[in-house]
């Protein structure tokens, strides 16, 4: 029995499994010669007050509906807390996801494989990190999950996204379900699930923020809604932050493997930091190392770290961490503070994206859907 109950026989079950729901959805529409019908369809789907297109396959119409209500077990309460982090941190959460959540994905090395076969970050990394970036907004913004946000319909597409993938990757010739597991099966979206809400939290602290329980739970709360949202079974998807953070540190433990899709997705990262951020080469490689830890960061080929950028960063987590203690403490000045950085947030992506969103669409393949 492994801690907190997270066995390999659970975990072993797990990666048998996909998403019902959403398989069967996919399934009938491309059964039906409808995939690019319905991918055009829903890209002008954003909001979640947006009523479900006409003319969708039945099975899809049956999964919107099925998929349209947050879990009873919602806390409003917890869920408006939340969402104070990202205005508070944003800058942060916007480096950790890059730095921690993605390079711990990737050392997952069946996991990484799903990615490397669907293309979704081999080939155009700037946009498949702004269209992450954006899903984290959409999720974490001012009611973002109720009825004039864009998180539920964002993770609705996201869902049917996964079902894309497996529907394709399981028939290629060369994957193995019997080694690697269904492609994007509950384990690899609880670990997935988890990179947000527990590495994130984790990378916060490594950064010189240190969340007060509370908002730290409440922040796990909102991507537990997330979680039921995305298809991810109630068994993989905790109530509790502990027993999250055992979980991610489970699957990690059982798929943490050397990979040439890890290292070729890590790649892609620290190219992508090189290519637009007016830094010193070595930031990339010493954030990786610094979120993640060295033995992870050797699993996927991260360059070495270097003193001059460890020094650096070290004086840069100072003013972070006295900005949140401020903002902990005197609660109008944390409002203040998460309107504005939401607002610079969401500016920063619509500027980076030439003034388009970066929504998430269901392709019709494993590489890029037409724009």
């Amino acid at each position: 029995m492994a801690a907190n109950g997270w066995t390999d026989d659970l975990l072993d079950r797990m990666r048998t499994t996909g998403d019902p729901l959403g398989d069967a959805a996919i399934a009938e529409t491309y059964e039906l010669g409808q995939q690019e019908q319905v991918r055009r369809t829903l890209l002008g789907f954003g909001r979640n007050s947006d009523a479900v297109p006409a003319g969708l396959p039945p099975k899809l119409q049956e999964y919107f509906a099925r998929t349209a209500d947050l879990p009873p077990w919602a806390d409003q309460a917890r869920m408006a807390r939340g969402h104070d982090l990202l205005g508070r941190y944003q800058p942060l959460i916007a480096t950790i996801l890059l730095c921690g959540s993605l390079p711990s994905c990737y050392t997952c090395g069946n996991g990484a494989e799903v990615l490397a076969r669907s293309q979704r970050l081999t080939s155009g990394v700037y946009r498949r990190l702004s269209e992450t970036s954006q899903f984290i907004v959409d999720v974490l913004d001012n009611d973002g999950l109720g009825p004039t946000g864009r998180g539920l319909r964002s993770a609705q597409k996201i869902r049917l996204l996964h079902a894309t993938m497996r529907y394709h990757v399981s028939q290629l010739g060369d994957w193995d379900a019997a080694k690697l597991g269904v492609p994007v099966n509950q384990e690899d979206l609880a670990g997935t699930l988890m990179s947000f809400s527990v590495v994130i939290p984790n990378g916060l602290a490594k950064l010189g923020v240190q969340l007060t329980t509370e908002d730290r739970d409440a922040y796990f709360h909102i991507w537990r809604v997330v979680g039921h949202v995305l298809g991810v079974r109630e068994e993989l998807n905790p109530e509790k932050f502990g027993d999250g953070s055992a979980l991610v540190d489970r699957v990690i433990a059982r798929q943490q493997r050397p990979s040439e899709a890890g290292t070729v997705l890590t790649k892609g990262v620290l190219d992508f930091i090189r290519e637009l951020l007016p830094a010193p080469p070595g930031v990339g490689p010493t954030l990786i190392r610094t979120l993640i830890g060295d033995k992870s960061a050797d699993v996927i080929k991260v360059p070495p770290s270097d003193s001059l950028t460890q020094l650096g960063l070290s004086a840069a987590s100072l003013p972070a961490f006295g900005y949140g203690k401020t903002g902990d403490t005197l609660p109008p000045a944390a409002k203040v503070a998460s309107q504005l950085g939401l607002l610079i947030f969401k500016e920063g992506l619509l500027l980076a994206n030439k003034g388009r969103r970066r929504d998430w669409q269901v392709p019709t393949g494993l590489t890029d859907a037409p724009s």
